[in-house]
């Protein structure tokens, strides 16, 4: 299971951190009070004497404990069911035709072309969300005829030599 993890305000990380403190300080409060009286009395340790009135307050200790941990791991199941639900709610989109794009967002056949082309554009709404102008940023270039795969007439050609090139003759066109 992945922990995802999130930056928490200063005040709530102060608020907890003192709630934790607290807690704590309970709880050895707690511990404190009732095992200091079995250790320091008058006539020493009474261990045999009070030992099931200590077993008592564990009890109810462990007892207390437990319904903690009961809460905490329903409280994580709850939460575990809820992101599952809000997974699914995040699912992608059902594909949208032209119709129901030029429905959704008021488009004319023209703006739904200049949607449709390919390239940046700049698109402007309006208050509600309608689309009011698309500017597209994408030029089309027009189209010529190929060109022919002659051989022109005077090439303009610039023969170098080379170093291997020393005594041989050199290439006449026919």
């Amino acid at each position: 299971m992945k922990i995802i993890r999130t930056r928490q305000r200063p005040v709530l990380i102060v608020v907890d951190a003192f709630f934790t403190v607290l807690a704590w300080a309970g709880l050895l409060y707690l511990l404190f009070m009732g095992l200091w009286p079995l250790v320091s009395s008058h006539d020493g340790p009474r261990f045999e004497a009070s030992a099931f009135d200590a077993l008592g307050t564990l009890q109810i200790y462990l007892w207390v404990a437990v319904f903690n941990a009961l809460v905490l791991i329903g409280w994580a199941r709850y939460q575990q069911r809820k992101s599952k639900s809000f997974a699914q709610r995040r699912l992608a989109a059902p594909v949208v035709d032209d119709q129901g794009l030029s429905k959704s967002f008021k488009l004319t056949r023209e703006r739904l072309h200049k949607l449709r082309s390919p390239g940046s554009m700049t698109i402007h709404n309006d208050y509600d969300g309608d689309i009011t102008n698309v500017i597209s940023h994408f030029f089309t270039i027009e189209t010529r005829p190929p060109l022919s795969l002659q051989i022109l007439e005077n090439p303009k050609v610039v023969h170098r030599p080379a170093d291997d090139d020393e005594g041989k003759e050199p290439l006449t066109r026919a």
